[in-house]
């Protein structure tokens, strides 16, 4: 086997440690978590928040509930009039989430791996359970709740089996089948078919009244925003350096987030030009898939002192990002 090459072994070493670190990040997260879901800010027996006693109305927000209480890491809706006033507490445990249509998606942790969990988006009763094969990472559900995404961590998956990769899943939500496995697809760079034994998928989101999708494809040390289509059992690679792309409503706009030196910066591309401009309103390292609260804007998660918060910026104007939503993670509009 031909060994790496000076600059690959750096690029290698530098997503192991990126990899590494983020680990490291969301166990020591998860432990801060843990401690807020079982006791009070004051340290005192945890204090239930108020809560809704039916479903409200659409439009809402889908949230991983994180307030302290018996209702902690459960899925929960919220008015999007009133994001940070009572909220539905669902009976769905869940480390991430998503829904759309008559289905959503809980992702359940055991530690070392977990659970996809189908349910119906009337009763919030599971349908289907899939056994991932690695900790959950991310969740994105199409429009019409047909199809479902699952992203895993796993270890010693590809090339870097010192380090983290990723499995991506996608899976018809009706019958609770997956689809071939996305590495298995016939992938094509400029018309080249490429052929590599380090190729991760992560990170996708559906486009509307299709089954294509748009994900990141990594491979070599770089990762490309790609088009992958279903039916075909193809994907189209269109441009490097894009990390988990999310598809605004109105389907003219990527979101998603690029590597600035030792962090991550808020991008947005136009679909149908390739431009693209970074969202000047949010400064901070935001790792994760946003979620688009309307055409102009985006929502994401950020842990901090202040708490584990939603926050909103405008992608546009660079407005300076304010919170949004308290004590949530992992949010899906339904509108």
């Amino acid at each position: 086997m031909t060994q790496p090459s000076g600059a690959r072994r750096t690029v290698i070493f530098a997503v192991v440690c990126a990899a590494a670190v983020a680990a490291v990040t969301w166990s020591l997260t998860r432990a801060r978590l843990e401690q807020r879901g079982t006791t009070s800010p004051g340290g005192g027996p945890a204090v239930a928040a108020p809560t809704l006693a039916s479903p409200p109305a659409s439009p809402f927000v889908l949230v991983r509930h994180l307030a302290p209480g018996s209702g902690w890491s459960r899925l929960a809706l919220a008015p999007l009039a009133a994001p940070d006033g009572p909220r539905f507490i669902t009976p769905l445990s869940c480390v991430r989430g998503y829904m759309a249509g008559t289905r959503g998606l809980c992702l359940a942790s055991n530690g070392a791996d977990g659970r996809a969990i189908v349910f119906e988006t009337a009763t919030f009763t599971p349908t289907h359970t899939l056994v991932l094969t690695g900790p959950p990472s991310r969740a994105r559900v199409s429009r019409d709740g047909r199809l479902g995404a699952v992203t895993v961590f796993e270890s010693g998956h590809s090339y870097a089996e010192e380090g983290f990769s990723t499995r991506t899943t996608i899976l018809d939500l009706e019958t609770g089948t997956a689809f071939p496995d996305l590495e298995s697809f016939t992938i094509r760079q400029d018309g080249t078919r490429v052929r590599r034994i380090d190729i991760n998928f992560w990170g996708v989101t559906f486009i509307p009244g299709t089954r294509r999708f748009y994900a990141t494809l990594a491979y070599g040390g770089t990762p490309y925003l790609a088009e992958g289509d279903l039916d075909a059992r193809e994907v189209r690679v269109l441009a490097p350096h894009v990390e988990c792309p999310s598809l605004s409503p109105d389907g003219t706009r990527l979101a998603f987030k690029r590597a600035d030196g030792l962090r991550w910066r808020l991008w947005v591309r136009d679909v149908a030009s390739g431009e693209e401009h970074v969202i000047a309103g949010e400064t901070r390292s935001i790792d994760d898939q946003v979620e688009w609260l309307d055409d102009r804007h985006v929502l994401y998660q950020f842990p901090s002192d202040e708490g584990n918060n939603l926050y909103v910026v405008h992608t546009d104007d660079g407005t300076p990002a304010r919170r949004f939503m308290g004590e949530a993670w992992s949010p899906a509009v339904v509108r």
